[in-house]
């Protein structure tokens, strides 16, 4: 009987020792996983052109094929955040940074280690055709134009303004009329953040009867009488025919990168006294300034770096982007548009950047 179970045991064994009974070992923590062979970024409308531009340079220095997808900003950060390894993204792009909300969901996600990295500055613009009046215009008279309800006296009614003229007797006369960003775009929500909620701090009516979440609703909410028209996304392409084709004093709201292609039709309305350029957007003397953000997935990084080794050339992107020849003055980033951080704070990002420092929001 013994003998029978050792033979037994011995044909199990040879069975499975052939290839179609081979079971694979367990990973163990230092084996190299299967990686990608390529980097995928996720960027939004507005980044788009200085992503192209840094993954063309990182892509002909090592050979590495990058990805780029685009996305809109907000949907771009909850896909980045859905997790870590080869199915999920290692970049995303944005023209804000990750806020405190988002950055919960990647660390739930298991998305823990992020690098920020600060490229520098855009700005929108109040654009108008040439040889349509440019008159000076500020975050109030915006709000009193475009707002759907407006205070009066104690109480809001409906706006009554159909020329900028009814808004304020400074102004010229001309019909309201403005194109700009869609509904749910990150540009429509610095807008509002700017233009209309900086329009109307300070109003005494919102001290005295609204809460902060009743404000921001009661001061963003943009009348839909045909004085706003929103353009879908992207709107550095979708709102060229409709301006063209517009009637005399028409307003975009777009990003000045945009603004910088197109200057040669559209010229730029002063905000608040101030016009927008590479120095009073550096400066902060310009009013609509947002950053330029990408963030990178350390988790994805080579093993020195702290990564698991599964995407090669995160590291070689991030030295790239961070470089003078890129975000400096006079870089191939700054003849896109982009608006560059003063020497001191170049600095300071980039070795941040190269130290790989955590992002966090503290």
């Amino acid at each position: 009987m013994r003998s029978a179970w050792i033979l037994t045991i011995g044909l199990i064994v040879g069975l499975i020792s052939l290839p179609g009974f081979a079971q694979s070992p367990d990973p163990t923590p230092d084996q190299e996983p299967v990686g990608r062979d390529h980097i995928v970024i996720l960027t939004s409308t507005l980044e788009r052109a200085f992503t192209n531009a840094v993954a063309e340079r990182v892509t002909k220095k090592t050979s590495i094929p990058i990805d780029v997808r685009t996305v809109l900003a907000n949907p771009a950060i909850k896909d980045f955040c859905q997790g870590i390894g080869l199915e999920y993204a290692d970049i995303v792009a944005v023209p804000r940074r990750i806020t405190r909300y988002e950055l919960k969901k990647c660390i739930e996600n298991h998305v823990l280690d992020l690098v920020e990295l600060k490229v520098g500055f855009d700005a929108l613009v109040i654009a108008t055709k040439k040889g349509d009046p440019v008159f000076n215009i500020t975050p109030r008279q915006v709000y009193y134009g475009l707002a759907a309800e407006i205070p009066h006296h104690l109480n809001f009614v409906p706006n009554p303004a159909n020329n900028w003229k009814d808004v304020d007797s400074k102004l010229p006369d001309l019909e309201i009329r403005v194109i700009g960003p869609a509904t749910g775009t990150v540009i429509l929500n610095f807008m509002k953040d700017i233009f209309m909620e900086g329009g109307c701090r300070g109003l005494s009516v919102f001290k005295i009867y609204y809460n902060a979440a009743d404000r921001v609703r009661q001061c963003t909410t943009m009348r839909a009488d045909g004085r706003f028209m929103e353009i879908k996304a992207p709107i550095a392409i979708n709102f060229l025919e409709p301006m063209r084709k517009s009637p005399r004093g028409t307003l975009a709201v777009i990003p000045f990168t945009v603004w910088l292609k197109h200057q040669n039709e559209f010229d730029v309305l002063p905000v608040s006294g101030m016009l927008p350029s590479n120095q009073s957007i550096n400066d902060d003397d310009y009013d609509a300034v947002y950053p330029v953000r990408f963030y990178v997935k350390r988790a994805n990084m080579a093993k020195q770096l702290g990564g698991n080794g599964s995407v090669p050339g995160l590291y070689a992107f991030i030295q790239e982007i961070t470089s003078e020849e890129a975000m400096g003055p006079n870089g191939y980033l700054e003849q896109l548009g982009l608006v560059t951080a003063d020497p001191t704070d170049r600095e300071e990002n980039r070795k941040a950047a190269l130290r790989l420092d955590r992002f966090s929001r503290n």
